[in-house]
């Protein structure tokens, strides 16, 4: 019962902000300010989601006049702003004239001259000081003030309390917010922008990292300027809220781009919301001040980026995967600060390698490029990734909606009940722009260019285009993620507090495709990254009444295609599938030269029909002649609504990546010298080639000799591979393995024992020991477990607490207390830096995940165990093995004898009754959801048998690939790890009785000619028979 009330302490949630792998954002977080934000008791809503009759009630308003007044706002139709001729010329924006179109310069040509600075073209949708709702990591701190402003009858009193509270000759307003001994040397006005949200702030330099302080401004010259204290603007908001279990009440779609039809309303459940203070008097003053402080040691990258249509933004990552986005007065300050960065020690960043001498950051980001375009054009690199990486050479970024990550439309087909995506007719025509899909329409926009091209007769006038709107702005972006906080508030603030009529709202993935490839002359919009990873932004979580469109369909969770079956996550994995086929790897390039190659702009984007206003090409707006303010600001703020292109990265057809088969001779034998080119993508454990089999062979043995002295018995309890050589230690020990030393645990000190694993230059003892550390817990530590990177460690007590360490050699720095296992020893625990989860586990059963970037609860995992006829209060079955997967975030739990898969989300996705010997330890693999075929987990079992299992998406269900019987292992399993060089195709298993094995994925090549055979017969039926209709 306290564990089901624990669980239902959260009912909101919002995304995290940080990045994972290939730069994904899947994580929801808890959302403590979602009452507040939208002024709703929570008590009542808490009730009103457990009793659904109560809330459905038939109570209808019609939509208000003033409502129907926002229709012709910008972006209120999800469309942004469709530009014409006359609205140009209305804009009288200047233009920039160039000698010729190759005169611009590429944002990664370092040949180029280092001086020339390319003008931008992109802008925030928003200039407003509202709140960063975004995830605060464990160095960011924020302070909330609420002052009462001076008494309406004197108001001189007013300018003498700004004096005396909100103005400093000094950084007494900040010191507060600084860690002791980190004083800065030099300051920075600049705005942290967060998606639309742009907040004043200062960045301070310091000798060992950089702070951003949100809420203060600077006026004078270097630290003797006064510092003020900006005032936070309040957002309104009008919202109602479905009950938790609603359903949409039929499936009727309307047409995109309707004029908007009646809606439902509940008036006892919609709230004018306005944070921090909605009835408050009007000279009540707020304050909102977050730091962040980003070291040099914790710095990850630097990306200089364009903000407000120029180059004077620059994009910091830490090593937590955490943009900040933060724009400069001027270029030159711009760079000052990119230089002092480049200059400094940053020993965990992408430039450590040239740590010490001068680096050139065009030349490092071109070589850079190049080094990720040879990886993908060699099967190297997923499609999706070297996308994520193409967006971000291109100025692309998460943290300005402006100028989002831009991904293509891939699968054509919305309206059969399956799919094949053996079948090219199943894909969209990446040669063409949206526009040019359908023949009538492109005809229609190419008469249009040409009647735009008679009439431009002088440079002062808009050039010609082919299309008004964009494939990418900040509405389209606000359009697909209404349903997922914090986009859903951004959309709102938008709209002006309002979620926009129905029929506007992104409600049918097969009616936006129409629209945007057919249909809609003022729609050619792309897709963005999480339609092929996130399926949280196509349901309504958060039971957000959108109203009900003119054909009488609820607008709820998005409408998907038959061949999804309902299931958003289905329908992801598919979209990913499709982008990651052969058809798609093979054409891919062709899109490549529309949005960031040759065919952007110039004749040939003429010829391709792939024209967009001049406007939202880099290097094309004139801002330097505006010299009034208010002229320029309107500018920037029209120009926005158009969209902007990314950055040009090449002037030459782009390289077509090579597509491998396993099969040649008409597909009559096995092509061995494709096998290595296919290796870095092939799933784990899988055959290379036949990802549809698994198959694994021991290949040595050794004997564990580390930390084994003292314990009971000879078992393993880690194992790790240092150049070819298998490295154990003893079951109360684990290892390093980013400093080849492993932690002994476990001793009546509370502590543990650092001591040599691997024979480095340093140390050249084996089992020496190098520290020790006493009174870590307040009882036996009874579990650890370093990160991959070897800065944090986890560790678990009999006393049910968990602790998180930093560690930088020779010392350990507590950084957090966890609490949550209510009195039970701590069994198991995991860490994830990528996707920043700890996991832990206890004799009770209980699992919990935690955020290792704000080190708070996050959830509970519900396991849902099939074949128990036990009542959990009479036999507690413990937590044996937690483990992540560093790919997806995947969590594999072994409770008893259960194996379980959650997603980072804490949805069981499987659950197992492992029949048989009894499971001892498991681990999860890197499989990504998208390889169906892939091994997803990997168990021991008492008996030395070693399990590999495989997840059937379908059916929910896991099932045994290959059992591995090894007369090696005839004891308990105590230690497994995955690992390998490309991919994980090498499994160390390590048992009760002190031996070790390296067991390896066999190739193809091993097989015998009847196996080759077997497979070359299955690949030829799934290659030309099989419908992969993603059962």
């Amino acid at each position: 019962e306290e564990e089901g009330k624990g669980r239902e302490i959260v009912t909101r949630w919002k995304l995290d902000l940080t990045e994972g792998n290939e730069r994904q954002r899947r994580r929801l977080l808890p959302n403590y300010e979602f009452h507040g934000l939208y002024n709703i008791d929570e008590a009542h809503d808490e009730m009103e989601e457990k009793d659904q009759d109560e809330t459905e009630r038939g109570m209808i308003v019609n939509e208000t006049p003033e409502r129907q007044d926002r229709k012709s706002d910008f972006f209120v139709n999800g469309s942004g702003m469709e530009a014409t001729a006359e609205i140009l010329k209305e804009l009288n924006i200047k233009k920039v004239h160039h000698r010729d179109s190759e005169d611009i310069v590429d944002i990664y040509d370092y040949d180029a001259d280092e001086d020339v600075q390319t003008e931008a073209t992109t802008a925030t949708g928003s200039v407003s000081e509202v709140e960063n709702e975004g995830a605060r990591d464990d160095n960011t701190t924020e302070e909330d003030g609420r002052e009462k402003g001076p008494d309406a009858e004197h108001p001189g009193a007013t300018e003498e309390l700004q004096d005396a509270e909100n103005v400093a000759s000094s950084y007494e307003l900040i010191t507060g917010l600084l860690r002791p001994g980190d004083w800065p040397e030099q300051s920075y006005n600049v705005h942290r922008c967060t998606g639309l949200e742009v907040r004043k702030a200062l960045l301070l330099w310091c000798r060992d990292c950089i702070y951003i302080i949100d809420g203060f401004e600077q006026s004078g010259e270097g630290l003797d300027g006064r510092i003020m204290r900006v005032e936070k603007e309040e957002s309104s908001y009008n919202v109602n809220l479905r009950p938790k279990h609603f359903k949409a009440s039929d499936d009727e779609s309307s047409a995109q781009g309707g004029t908007g039809g009646n809606e439902e309303r509940s008036p006892d459940k919609s709230k004018s919301s306005k944070k921090s203070g909605q009835d408050s008097s009007n000279n009540e003053v707020t304050y909102q001040h977050r730091s962040q402080r980003i070291g040099f040691s914790e710095l990850h990258s630097v990306f200089r980026r364009r903000y407000q249509l120029q180059q004077i933004a620059l994009e910091f990552y830490d090593i937590h995967s955490s943009g900040t986005l933060v724009a400069f007065a001027t270029n030159t300050e711009r760079e000052e600060v990119l230089s002092k960065v480049l200059a400094a020690p940053l020993p965990n960043s992408i430039f450590s390698s040239f740590m010490g001498t001068s680096i050139n950051y065009r030349k490092f980001m071109s070589s850079w490029k190049s080094k990720i375009v040879s990886q993908w054009v060699n099967g190297k690199m997923t499609n999706f990734e070297f996308l994520m990486h193409l967006n971000s050479f291109a100025g692309r970024t998460y943290n300005d909606l402006t100028q989002y990550p831009v991904f293509p439309w891939v699968i054509a087909d919305y309206e059969s009940e399956e799919i094949d995506l053996n079948d090219p007719k199943s894909y969209r025509d990446l040669s063409k722009p949206m526009g040019a899909l359908g023949p009538e329409r492109a005809q229609q926009f190419k008469e249009r260019f040409e009647a735009l091209e008679a009439s431009y007769v002088s440079e002062e006038e808009p050039p010609p285009f082919h299309y008004g709107t964009h494939y990418s702005c900040a509405a389209y972006v606000l359009y697909y993620l209404m349903r997922l906080e914090p986009f859903s508030r951004l959309a709102l603030t938008l709209q002006g507090g309002r979620f926009d009529v129905a029929d506007r709202l992104f409600h049918n993935i097969g009616n936006s495709w129409k629209s945007a490839s057919q249909e809609n002359l003022q729609d050619v919009r792309e897709l963005i990254p999480e339609f092929f990873y996130l399926p949280d932004f196509l349901t309504n979580t958060n039971g957000f009444d959108f109203g009900m469109t003119q054909k009488g369909k609820h607008v709820h969770d998005v409408t998907l295609p038959k061949w999804a079956k309902g299931d958003p996550k289905r329908f992801v994995r598919i979209n990913r599938q499709a982008l990651e086929s052969d058809y798609v790897s093979k054409n891919l390039h062709l899109w490549i030269d529309l949005i960031f190659g040759y065919k952007q702009r110039g004749e040939e984007a003429v010829k391709a029909l792939n024209t967009f206003v001049h406007v939202t090409y880099e290097g094309e707006v004139d801002l330097e002649s505006m010299i009034d303010p208010v002229q320029r600001e309107s500018t920037i703020a029209q120009i926005q609504n158009f969209g902007q292109t990314p950055s040009r990265l090449e002037r030459k057809p782009f390289q077509q990546r090579v597509v491998f088969s396993p099969l040649k001779d008409n597909d009559k034998a096995i092509d061995y010298g494709a096998l290595s080119y296919m290796a870095p993508l092939a799933p784990p454990f899988c055959i290379v080639g036949a990802n549809h089999r698994c198959y694994v062979k021991r290949y040595s043995t050794d004997v564990c000799k580390l930390g084994v002295s003292g314990q009971g018995d000879k078992a393993v309890g880690d194992l790790c591979l240092v150049k070819g050589q298998i490295i154990g230690v003893g079951r109360n020990c684990v290892l390093n393995i980013a400093s080849k030393s492993y932690y002994r645990f476990g001793g009546p000190n509370n502590g543990l024992s650092i001591h040599v694993a691997s024979l480095t230059a340093r140390n050249r003892e084996l089992n020496k020991l190098l520290t020790v550390h006493d009174g870590l817990h307040r009882a036996q530590i009874s579990v650890a477990k370093p990160s991959l990177n070897g800065q944090w460690l986890v560790t678990g007590s009999i006393d049910s607490t968990v602790r998180l360490w930093k560690y930088d050699n020779p010392t350990v720095k507590l950084c957090a207390t966890l609490c949550g296992h209510a009195g039970w020893k701590i069994t198991c625990v995991d860490i994830c830096t990528g996707f920043g989860v700890i996991v832990t586990g206890c004799a009770q059963g209980r699992v919990i995940l935690w955020d290792l970037r704000t080190l708070t609860f996050v959830r509970s995992l519900r396991h849902n165990f099939k074949d128990e006829n036990t009542n959990v209060g009479q036999q507690t079955l413990p937590a044996t093995s937690v483990s992540i997967n560093h790919k997806n975030g995947n969590i594999v739990t072994l409770v008893g004898p259960h194996i379980s898969v959650f997603d980072i989300n804490g949805n069981l996705l499987g659950t197992e009754n492992s029949l048989g010997a009894r499971p001892s330890c498991s681990i999860a693999t890197d499989c990504p959801e998208w390889q169906e075929h892939g091994i997803v987990a990997v168990t021991g079992h008492v008996n030395g048998e070693v399990r590999f299992w495989s997840f059937d998406q379908a059916s929910q269900e896991m099932s045994v690939r290959f059992l591995m019987v090894d007369r090696e292992h005839t004891t308990e399993i105590t230690a497994l790890r995955a690992t390998g060089n490309e991919r994980q195709d090498t499994l160390l298993v390590g048992d009760k009785s002190g031996k070790m094995s390296i067991c390896k994925t066999v190739q193809m090549e091993n097989l015998n000619s009847k196996e080759i055979g077997e497979i070359v017969t299955e690949l030829r039926a799934a290659k030309g028979l099989e419908s992969l209709t993603m059962a």
